[in-house]
């Protein structure tokens, strides 16, 4: 099954931009923008959930027009060791979704598919994109690497943006545990996630989030976060401090019912075909997981 990859928006796109994502079954997901010449790229990078389990990328200029875009997905092998990737053009799915985004021109995108080989851990997939005249040459790069489960957060790029921790999570609600012993690797990130099958996914902030409907609705002390929602009281208990900046705090929540992973990628074991688990997440972007 594809896994998608695409990563997160960036406010300002340097001649060198990073974005993280640590799963808690050991994944951490990096893709970076690079210039030729190592200048400043000059176009702003911004990834959105396409159908299914992919992603698209998109370059935008100073006027906010789509001046590149492709989507981007990942197939993990059944013993979940390997990864390909694979780029495909924008279609007429991204114009439909996206119908101003290049002030009703057609979307510069691929020419066609342009699929890696088997990426082993640490492997990497570049991609070409044109550039504009008078910018130079610009490469995407994805890179995938495997933790072991209980393992320490991203290592790649800074980390001075990250505020929240999840370390072996456990979730109870009204009392009852209603997840499993504990979720695996160090997730830290600006965001953070965890997802219960059958009822979505719960989404947090240490800062207020403009965009959906985040509440600042939970009570950080030292590892435990308690929040209620939607009549339910839900306490979460981690193996270390969750807010790194202060032992104790608010979090904002946000719950998304109708949220459901797409692929493998989040499994612990990917041959556990369409068996639903329970897992955490942390990223510098909501755009990961949220359109």
């Amino acid at each position: 099954m594809r896994l998608a990859i695409l990563l997160f928006s960036l406010a300002i796109a340097w001649a060198q931009e990073s974005s993280v994502v640590s799963l808690s079954n050991g994944i951490q997901l990096r893709v970076y923008a690079r210039s030729a010449d190592g200048a400043a790229i000059g176009l702003k990078t911004e990834i959105q959930p396409a159908s299914g389990n992919s992603f698209y990328r998109m370059y935008r200029d100073e006027n906010d027009l789509v001046v590149f875009a492709y989507e981007l997905a990942v197939e993990r092998t059944e013993d979940g060791m390997q990864f390909r990737a694979t780029a495909r053009p924008a279609g007429p799915e991204f114009a439909a979704r996206f119908p101003n985004a290049t002030g009703g021109k057609p979307t510069p995108t691929l020419p066609g598919p342009i699929e890696s080989g088997m990426l082993d851990s640490g492997g990497r997939f570049a991609i070409d994109i044109p550039a504009n005249p008078g910018l130079s040459p610009i490469t995407d790069t994805v890179q995938i690497r495997i933790n072991q489960r209980g393992g320490p957060p991203p290592e790649w790029g800074s980390q001075s943006s990250a505020q929240l921790r999840f370390v072996a999570l456990k979730v109870s609600i009204n009392g009852a545990l209603a997840s499993p012993s504990g979720a695996g690797a160090v997730v830290a990130g600006r965001f953070a996630m965890f997802y219960l099958p059958g009822q979505g996914g719960y989404f947090f902030s240490a800062e207020p989030v403009e965009r959906r409907s985040f509440a600042q609705i939970g009570v950080v002390d030292g590892t435990r976060l308690r929040f209620t929602i939607e009549g339910d009281i839900f306490e979460c208990d981690s193996e270390a401090q969750i807010l790194l900046k202060s032992e104790r705090g608010v979090a904002w929540v946000y719950h998304d019912p109708g949220y459901r992973p797409e692929g493998n990628w989040t499994k612990d074991d990917p041959r556990e075909g369409t068996r639903e688990q329970f897992f955490t997440a942390a990223s510098d972007s909501l755009n990961w997981w949220l359109p």
